[in-house]
């Protein structure tokens, strides 16, 4: 019967489920077909999408274009304002055109592309970075391939109340024969009358904008795997993610260019089926193709299947439910009634075996009992009335030896125990002395009465307390701080350096756990990689931040070690920390000292090189500009010279504060050495940024400092180097930066100069020069030449200037103007001057022989009144050449004077000792100071060939050069003017009262032995 049913329930069971198998394949089949449809509805979403978004691009062409021309032709203009207001007063209008033109020249925008100009309202041309051929002409007939007047384009666009707009033209791209529109921006700058701006052609942000698009598309996601495929007007492939390791074929490629708009294409690639989209940008002409794997397209139809596949799981599952319980029906009897009959026999079963365990305990409770006393740890002796020993165990004669019973008795004698039942006895034993602890009692048997004595060792107990006696007394003495918690954390022992570093007491310890202390300085991250390590070795140590009890927080350094009991589990933790506050403060004072400049606690050349290197790195990630300004102090030697080194420091520490007051939070400024300072500027959109910052620095510095008790009034010149157009590392930064600020300084000082490639040629150049002096001097190439100097009152003769020259190997002569300047600043100067002292005064020696006593004049430099001992060159060369003091007379320009005032007025002194005459050269060109005058008390002053020029019609020029000569005339001094060159200039020095001249007009520069012949024609005209 029981066969029957379960056949007739599989039969069925097999029906409904074939029944479930068709309804799920045919409803898997229209799933299916409308997934693909919904998918292709996505895939055109995100086409058409993309294709609207880049025609979107592509109209903001114009607005974006003008957008960055107006910011970079704003950020020029504010240059060149800055420029007129610093310059105008001081240097002039020319010169101030000058500083606004040169420095815009450098300066470059749009990745180099962009430039700036500037034209005259009239149509000439100002500033043409590209074609500098064209400035200076007039460009008002400049046309365009259209026949537009460009320039006047221009200027129409400036020809209204805000005086700026933008001109639309057409010009040859870079590389190209064919014009392009361009679009230029620009502003009227009133001062001048000037027009200032800049352009860029559409075609190229065009290309930017495409690349944008590119970039958009390439990063735009179609679906989970999909992509964006792009064409030109001419088929060729501009974008694919080449990143996923796709590549089209190019038969497909050609198959999707020729794909129209809104259609679909279905194709197979590397195993796997993809459908793709056509979408068009009319603009561009470019065919934007979504392309997406099939399965990802029917991908939206995997719920509905899901779904179904779920419905008939369901189906099934509940059809096997149904015989699943046809089926225990069938057995369910048995089975209850098979447990019910084995439940009966385990009972008995158990009942035999409980009977048996307790017969089996009571035989085991007598074996132990007879045993008891022999297994015992505990030595156990029995004596009887008669004072015999009846009864010890296998303890007492391991504690007292075999055959030493009788010793046993000894445990019961009163002079061990003092009549107390509890005393502790001390025995020799084999492995060292033994402690027993012993108790005496009493019991009867059988009517006999018997004493008892139950003797334990204690000896390990006994060695364990005096241990921990000690490392009581060592948790206490110890100058660590030691802490005790249980595996719970809690605290439960604390010594006293604990509470000496902390200030909480033990009693405000125990109970808690070590989270008191917490200074909310780690993270949780950092405690919980501490207990890891903890749990993982055992022990950890590491330094930690910590609160005391005041609140104030400190570092120490902590050592954990895990406790473990016998089953291998944590029993305690125990902590040992130290306070470590003065070592961290030591530390970060060597720290500070290393990387800090002593005087005026700004970043030294290390923290600065690496402050720069990190501003780099991250200009590089962001696309940003990164300046380095290269500052030097003018003139700060006369402050150490004349108020002392204290001063200079405080001037420093001074010069120091303003800089770094006027600067952003993200900018720094150090101290490099000397009065040398590093400005750094990250972040920067371009360089007229820095421009600006340089300039502001320079305003800065122009209030006057107090300086004990002394007002004082300096200046700094300025070099600027911008990354990555003037290097991309630290070490090519700082030097551009430096020449860059020699550059500043040689243009008169108080002014900042961008680095220019030209710069590192004109240091070539310098360098070459300075090896070729030091050649050319081991050569002897070097020769003199005199030029005479005649007292206007007789007309005769009264000396000569030596003048030096140097003719190269191949007949060429080097203009002192070139190698002078060289030779000061490599130090030649000093040898070189030294020869030409040698030489002319040998030369005026010749003269004295000749029955001439003419005067010598020579020119010193300020390196070499300021290298050794000068004076005492000066009388030797006297010495070796014979020649009387009285006829060499030595030249220092006003400039050396002042510039070096301190170690200058000592040597002249000496020179002045030796009858040595001294003139000023070039007097009026500096400060023109009295009180230089008075201090040196020269005997010549020579006026500059700047005020002789044009003397006789520049009533300005007359004016001065008649103070100085009435001045000179007053202090009794010689008044000499040089580069005399007309008859006019000549007699209006002398109705000024001018004593000596020189120049082309009197003698040209002559030969040594022209010179000699001069000089005897002279003595023989004056004995006729």
């Amino acid at each position: 019967m029981l066969g029957l049913v379960l056949m007739v329930v599989l039969l069925l069971a097999s029906y409904f489920f074939y029944q479930q198998w068709r309804d799920y394949r045919d409803g898997s089949t229209v799933v299916a077909a409308e997934a693909r449809l919904r998918g292709q509805t996505f895939l055109k979403a995100y086409g058409d999408h993309a294709g609207n978004s880049l025609e979107t691009l592509y109209s903001q062409t114009q607005d974006i274009l003008r957008q960055r021309l107006r910011e970079q032709v704003d950020q020029a203009y504010a240059l060149a304002d800055s420029l007129y207001r610093r310059h105008h007063r001081r240097l002039g209008t020319a010169a101030t055109q000058r500083e606004i033109v040169e420095s815009l020249r450098p300066l470059r925008y749009f990745g180099g592309r962009g430039y700036y100009f500037i034209d005259t309202l009239d149509g000439d041309c100002v500033l043409l970075p590209t074609s500098p051929q064209r400035e200076g002409r007039n460009l008002l007939d400049n046309q365009d391939d259209q026949g537009a007047y460009i320039m006047r384009k221009l200027l129409l666009s400036v020809d209204n109340r805000a005086g700026n707009g933008f001109a639309s033209y057409r010009w040859y791209r870079p590389g190209e024969t064919l014009m392009s529109e361009k679009i230029a921006y620009s502003r009227r700058f009133e001062p001048f009358g000037w027009l200032i701006g800049g352009g860029e052609y559409v075609l190229n942000v065009e290309e930017d904008l495409q690349q944008q698009a590119l970039q958009t598309l390439a990063q735009m996601p179609v679906g989970e795997r999909g992509f964006f495929a792009v064409f030109d007007s001419n088929g060729r492939l501009r974008q694919l993610p080449g990143q996923r390791g796709f590549a089209l074929p190019a038969a497909l490629q050609q198959q999707l260019a020729a794909t129209p708009q809104g259609y679909f294409v279905d194709f197979d690639h590397a195993a796997t089926r993809y459908s793709a989209y056509v979408a068009v940008v009319p603009s561009w002409q470019w065919r934007v193709v979504s392309i997406i794997p099939e399965q990802e397209l029917t991908l939206s139809g995997a719920a509905q299947a899901q779904a179904l596949g779920e419905k008939t799981r369901n189906r099934v599952l509940t059809t096997l439910l149904i015989l699943t319980l046809a089926l225990c029906l069938a057995w369910l009897f048995s089975v209850h009634f098979s447990r019910w009959l084995g439940a009966l026999i385990a009972q008995y079963r158990q009942r035999l075996q409980a009977s048996q365990r307790q017969v089996e305990d009571k035989a085991r409770e007598i074996e132990l009992t007879r045993h008891m006393s022999d297994s015992a740890a505990d030595a156990i002796v029995l004596l009887n009335a008669q004072g015999r020993v009846v009864y010890h165990n296998e303890a007492a004669r391991h504690c007292f030896g075999a055959g030493n019973e009788y010793r046993m008795a000894e445990l019961f004698e009163a002079r061990y125990s003092g009549g107390q039942p509890h005393y502790l006895r001390r025995l020799p034993g084999g492995d060292g002395e033994v402690t027993l602890e012993i108790t005496l009692t009493g019991l009867s048997y059988q009517g006999e009465h018997y004493r008892c004595a139950t003797a334990r060792d204690i000896s390990a107990r006994v060695s364990h307390e005096r241990q921990q006696r000690l490392a009581a007394t060592v948790f206490e003495a110890s100058s660590e701080a030691i802490l005790i918690t249980d595996a719970d954390s809690r605290i439960i022992a604390v010594n006293r350096a604990f509470s000496d570093i902390t200030g909480y007491s033990e009693a405000q310890a125990l109970g808690n756990t070590p989270a008191l202390l917490g200074s909310g300085r780690h993270d949780a991250a950092f405690y919980r990689d501490m207990w890891n390590h903890l749990h993982a070795r055992g022990y950890w140590s590491g330094e930690i931040w910590n609160r005391r009890q005041s609140g104030e927080i400190y570092p120490e350094w902590l050592t954990i070690n895990q406790v473990r009991n016998g089953d291998g589990g944590v029993s305690h933790y125990v902590a040992l920390f130290s306070d470590i506050s003065e070592r961290k403060a030591t530390e970060a004072r060597v720290q500070h000292l290393a990387e800090y400049d002593f005087l005026t606690n700004l970043p030294n050349r290390l923290l600065l090189h690496d402050r720069l290197q990190q501003s780099l790195h991250l200009a590089e990630r962001k696309q940003h500009a990164v300046a380095v300004l290269f500052m030097d102090l003018d003139r700060f030697k006369n402050v150490n010279d004349s108020l002392g080194h204290d001063a200079g420091d405080e001037l420093l520490r001074q010069v120091a504060g303003r800089t770094q007051h006027m600067l952003r939070e993200m900018d720094t400024v150090g101290r490099t050495g000397g009065d040398e300072f590093v400005i750094i500027l990250p972040e920067l959109s371009g360089s007229a940024q820095a421009g600006m910052v340089a300039e502001r620095v320079l305003q800065v510095l122009e209030a006057p400092f107090t300086i004990q008790g002394h007002t004082l009034v300096i200046s700094a010149s300025i070099g600027i180097a911008v990354a990555p157009a003037d290097g991309n590392s630290p070490e090519v930064l700082l030097k551009n930066a430096d020449m860059a600020m020699y550059q500043a300084k040689a243009s008169g000082r108080n002014a900042f100069r961008f680095f220019s490639p030209s710069m590192t040629a004109e240091v070539s150049e310098r360098l070459l020069l300075e090896n070729q002096l030091r050649l050319a001097l081991a050569q002897q190439q070097f020769y003199l030449e005199l030029q005479p100097k005649y007292h206007i009152a007789s007309r005769r003769l009264n000396g000569f200037e030596a003048l030096l020259r140097w003719r190269q190997p191949d007949g060429s002569l080097v203009s002192p103007a070139r190698f002078i300047p060289v030779a000061e600043d490599s130090g030649v100067i000093t040898e070189l001057g030294l020869w030409v002292l040698e030489q002319a005064c040998r030369t005026a020696t010749e003269w004295v022989r000749h029955g001439r006593q003419l005067t010598i004049a020579v020119n010193v430099s300020a390196r070499q009144l300021t290298h050794g001992d000068f004076c005492a060159e000066v009388a030797r060369v006297l010495r070796d050449s014979g020649l009387p003091p009285a006829l060499l007379e030595l030249e220092v320009t006003e400039g050396t004077l002042i510039d070096y005032s301190g170690p200058v007025r000592q040597q002249l002194a000496g020179i002045k000792a030796l009858g040595v005459r001294l003139a000023v050269d070039d007097f009026g060109t500096g400060y023109s100071s009295l009180a230089y005058l008075k201090n040196f008390a020269p005997d010549t002053v020579k006026i500059d060939r700047s005020f002789v020029s044009g003397l006789q019609h520049n009533r300005d020029n007359a004016a001065i050069v008649s103070a100085i000569i009435t001045l000179a005339r007053n202090l009794d001094m010689e008044s000499l003017a040089e580069g005399v060159e007309t008859e006019a200039e000549l007699a209006a020095l002398q109705a000024l009262g001018c004593d000596t001249v020189q120049g082309y007009l009197t003698g040209r520069p002559l030969a040594v032995n022209d010179a000699l012949a001069l000089c005897r024609l002279q003595a023989a005209a004056s004995a006729a």
